[in-house]
């Protein structure tokens, strides 16, 4: 009887240090928990902070002018062009271009951004909109072996967005 005691006894002191054990461990859990959180905080913010600083490199690089001497229209056509002639921009983001509600929500255009060509034969016809007036610029833009025509309908007003937007890629 004693000795089944002792093994009780004993099994009790083993079961009670391993519940300390893991009353620890459930601590440097919590701590490490709070860590990564802190982490993550520091991360979102150096995140915030480059894109921040990426924003004015593009600006800076967008600008051989400064933005407020150099025209909408100019950044449209060779900043931008030469950005989607790069490849950078992915293929889905080149379809939402083509999308008038897309190019309305992102530039303020009241036409798709790009227009593309079925038929090189037929660039007169795809520039004009359904009053017979120009809206796309005549010499096409080549995206990833693809032919577009850009919208040339650019206003003040958008030249915040356009860079902002070229910016991102």
């Amino acid at each position: 009887m004693l000795k089944k005691f002792l093994e009780l006894s004993n099994l009790e002191t083993t079961i009670s240090l391993r519940q300390k054990e893991l009353l620890e461990l459930e601590v440097k859990i919590e701590e490490k928990k709070r860590l990564l959180k802190q982490l993550s905080r520091k991360v979102g913010k150096y995140e915030e902070y480059n894109a921040a600083e990426k924003e004015v490199a593009v600006t800076a690089t967008v600008e051989a002018e400064p933005v407020s001497e150099k025209k909408v229209g100019v950044i449209a056509r060779t900043d931008l062009v030469r950005l989607l002639e790069s490849g950078r921009v992915p293929q889905p983001v080149i379809e939402s271009l083509k999308d008038q509600r897309y190019s309305k929500d992102t530039f303020d255009l009241n036409f798709p951004l790009l227009k593309e060509i079925t038929d090189m034969g037929k660039i007169d016809e795809l520039k004009k909109d359904h009053t017979g007036r120009n809206r796309y610029y005549a010499k096409p833009v080549t995206i990833q072996g693809k032919k577009y025509l850009l919208c040339s309908q650019w206003f003040d007003w958008s030249k915040t967005r356009l860079i902002r937007w070229i910016g991102k890629y």
